[in-house]
């Protein structure tokens, strides 16, 4: 307990720098942590692309004169693919790796000025080092090295006035300065760049840096979970301790050894193998309790509270955020190297640990003392011995490979530089950098499917199917299969894009996207039962549900029989989804549904509709007859960005004015667009609709009986405009009020449809004499007596008799 409260004693400023420092560690790991669990998913997504189909379905349906008439319409539905993206560089995390790189970095120059002369001249020339690598002038675009020289001369000065002139200043004060003044150069370089992406350029040059920090501080960490089993076989002071070290230690050895193998290609078994970045973490962690007790056993010549720590804990937090950022960009060569050290290194320090061990402490063990707590003073092997030792047993597996892994780094160094490009938009370039990381390292996906999302923006199918191809070959990913088959499917080879997602869902069963594609292709090519079996895996499996759970009702929409629509629209889900809801109001028409008002309303804020919305507006307008708000579909349709849906927008419109606003403008729409031209088969349908529709509206009637003012009738009239006996009543009470020619123009506008009707005939004629045209009553009278000689007879006393007492009144006026 003693060393873990090591700090006891530290002054508070630097407890307080402690307890910030440890955190920023923290984080590295929170961020290291969802960067990996998203891995791929930080650089390529799954977008959906929606297609639009038509099934055919009724508007209406009613008896007419002994025979029941249908009112035909199409709905529209909406099929879902996954589209994997185009691989983008992650700026949110390079902005944390180079923000989080330079805090720690700080933390590293504050921490060496307290060591000894020789130590720091070290440190400061590996400092100097990394400064020139960052490639300062490239961000100014001029030439020489003058502002990497001024950068140096900045921070070295500042850190030899530290270490020789004030070595009193407090740690605090030095981590403090070191921070204003590498933040002050970052954003001064950074503002003055013509680089539309500066970060990126760090970025890019600190994965280099930080790879060579990172192997560095793995090897340093390699052997601190076999002291962590050290400490725990001999705090019991069991004389079996070094028995229980031995085993406990070499069945470790022995799991990364399976584990190299795996790594290596030479086994393949179904176990559940170590997790290298789970090791370097448990052995980051254990690495602090370790640089106390070394600290201890160093004495004065070690000075743990200024320097020890906090050299520990930069260097900690930059290799954890080179191992995020190695995830965050997908960067799997990268990603590989870093397992080779944490493997290759802890492999190989975990055995020469306890050879070290028992080799030195060996009547210790026997004695059942406290090893662990002497465990850096040894009797006659030392410690750095056993690191040379490692170092080059650490060569040596690497020339097992040919030194591959050094070729793969230098692949992720040349992808990261690719990420650079690409993000300023020079894909030129960037491919150059792609294509160079090739040839260290041609089978990696990152490379790969880097240089097929080039070709993409290029419109290049067959080299991005190409690169999708060698992207498959030693890490294949759901993304780049679903891309190669798109680069098929684009390029009209069909049968090659259903073979590559059959190999893919082979390969990935769990993915539900790669699922629903195939059985969209399955669908396509009218394999039903195929399609309906993989749509329902894609339902369970994939991460957006509702893209397969809507293909099914489009899919049933299409194929199924009147009661399986029934079984699901009873069994309809809860999902707020534009293209679901719009297949499910599909399916309720197809059903024969009664109308009810959606509980699901799309988001219209910005006015642009897209297929899945449109669609779910168009259904919506056809599904809820009279009930509901009304949509502005004119507004919609007059926006530009909607010119592709405009036609069918106006017909919503006409569709909702019908069952909500004004029949007689519904009428009118549908007559122009019957007679624009007559050859058309849509301009046909509107002529057959239009005749429904009057024909539906001859057969209705109102109870008017409580309808007594002239607004009433008039809002009444709108839903009715052919009911003879509301006219009959219209023409009535409006000329009470003195308003006869708004009377006249609702009949009038009846007559115009209903030129069958004797009865629209009556009203018309009295209405016209009301209002003074007789000429227009005698024209309609004459009318009348062609269409239906006994309505004449039986009317022509009525007309005569309204004539006679007109022309009275007229005589007694004058």
């Amino acid at each position: 307990m003693e060393s873990l409260s090591f700090w006891t004693n530290w002054t508070k400023s630097n407890k307080i720098q402690l307890l910030v420092a440890f955190i920023q560690l923290v984080l590295a790991v929170g961020v290291f942590g969802f960067y990996y669990y998203h891995d791929l998913l930080n650089v390529i997504d799954w977008k959906v692309l929606s297609e639009q189909g038509e099934v055919s379905a009724l508007l209406e349906q009613f008896k007419a004169t002994g025979e029941v008439l249908s009112i035909p319409i199409k709905s529209y539905l909406v099929t879902g693919q996954f589209l994997a993206t185009i691989m983008s560089p992650n700026i949110t995390a390079s902005w944390i790796f180079v923000l989080g790189f330079a805090w720690s970095f700080s933390l590293f120059l504050a921490s060496i000025t307290v060591l000894p002369r020789f130590w720091y001249l070290l440190a400061m020339a590996f400092v100097v080092e990394i400064l020139v690598l960052f490639h300062w002038d490239l961000l100014l675009n001029i030439s020489g090295s003058y502002l990497s020289l001024f950068i140096i001369f900045l921070l070295g000065g500042l850190s030899y006035f530290y270490h020789a002139f004030k070595p009193d200043i407090t740690f605090s004060v030095r981590f403090i300065s070191f921070l204003v003044l590498t933040f002050s150069i970052g954003f001064g370089v950074s503002h003055y760049s013509p680089m539309p992406t500066p970060v990126m350029h760090f970025a890019a040059y600190l994965v280099g840096i930080g790879l060579l920090l990172t192997c560095c501080f793995i090897f340093y960490v390699s052997f601190e979970v076999l002291r962590g089993f050290l400490f725990i076989t001999t705090t019991a002071q069991s004389p079996k301790s070094l028995l229980n070290f031995s085993v406990i230690s070499l069945f470790y050895s022995l799991n990364l050894l399976v584990l190299y193998w795996y790594k290596n290609g030479t086994t393949d078994w179904d176990i559940l193998y170590i997790n290298p970045f789970f090791l370097l973490i448990c052995s980051t962690f254990l690495g602090i309790w370790g640089i106390v007790q070394r600290g201890k056993s160093l004495g004065a010549s070690f000075r743990l509270e200024n320097g020890g720590v906090f050299s520990y804990i930069s260097l900690a937090t930059i290799s954890i955020l080179t191992c995020a950022y190695a995830f965050a960009t997908a960067n799997d060569p990268l990603v590989e190297v870093l397992e080779d050290a944490v493997i290759y290194t802890h492999l190989v320090m975990g055995i020469l640990f306890l050879l070290y061990a028992i080799f030195n402490f060996l009547p210790l063990f026997k004695q059942g003392l406290n090893v662990y707590q002497v465990v850096f003073k040894p009797m006659s092997l030392p410690l750095s011995a056993i690191r040379i030792a490692g170092i080059l047993a650490v060569v040596a597996l690497l020339s097992l490979k040919e030194f591959f892994t050094i070729n793969q780094a230098k692949a992720a160094y040349y992808n990261a530089l690719g990420d650079f490009y690409t993000s300023a938009k020079d894909y030129q370039y960037a491919e150059i950098q792609y294509k160079i990381a090739a040839t260290f390292e041609g089978r990696n996906h990152k490379t790969n499917y880097a240089l097929a999302s080039l070709a993409i923006l290029q419109h290049d199918n067959e080299t991005a199917a190409l690169y999708f191809k060698k992207a498959l070959a030693k890490n294949p990913s759901p993304f780049a299969y679903e891309g190669l088959a798109r680069s098929f499917y684009d390029g009209e080879r069909f049968f090659d894009a259903l073979f590559t997602l059959k190999e893919g869902v082979k390969r990935f069963p769990q993915s539900g996207e790669l699922q629903n594609n195939l059985a969209y292709l399955y669908d396509k090519s009218h394999v039903l039962d195929s399609a309906l079996i993989f749509y329902d895996l894609a339902a369970d499996n994939a991460n957006d549900k509702a893209v397969p759970e809507a293909n099914v009702l489009a899919f049933w929409a299409k194929n199924g029989k009147e009661k399986t629509i029934k079984e699901l629209i009873q069994e309809e889900k809860t999902l707020a989804d534009d293209a679901y809801q719009a297949n499910l109001l599909a399916l309720k028409l197809k059903g024969g549904v009664a109308p009810t008002i959606p509980t699901y309303k799309t988001d219209l804020s910005d006015s642009i509709l897209n297929v899945p919305n449109f669609s779910f507006l168009y259904n919506q307008a056809m599904f809820v007859k009279n009930q509901g708000e009304q949509v502005d579909f004119r507004a919609l349709a007059n926006r530009a960005e909607n010119d592709q849906y405009a036609e069918d927008l106006e017909f919503a419109h006409a569709i909702q004015q019908y069952y909500k606003g004004d029949k007689q403008l519904t009428f009118e729409q549908l007559q122009a667009w019957a007679t624009g031209d007559t050859t058309a088969k849509k301009n046909k349908y509107y002529g057959m609709l239009l005749n429904t529709l009057i024909k539906k509206e001859s057969l209705s009637y109102l109870a008017i009986d409580k309808l007594s003012t002239e607004d009433a009738l008039t809002k009444a009239v709108e839903q009715a405009p052919l009911d003879a006996s509301l006219l009959s009543k219209i023409c009535t009470v409006f000329n009470q009020h003195k308003h006869p020619e708004k009377a006249y123009q609702y009949i009038a506008n009846a007559l115009k449809w209903r030129k069958d009707s004797p009865e629209l005939y009556h009203i018309y004629i009295l209405q016209a004499l009301e209002v003074g045209m007789k000429e227009y009553a005698s024209d309609a009278l004459l009318l009348l007596q062609k269409l239906s000689l006994t309505d004449y007879q039986r009317f022509l006393p009525q007309y005569q008799a309204k004539l006679a007492l007109i022309e009275k009144q007229q005589q007694g006026f004058h």
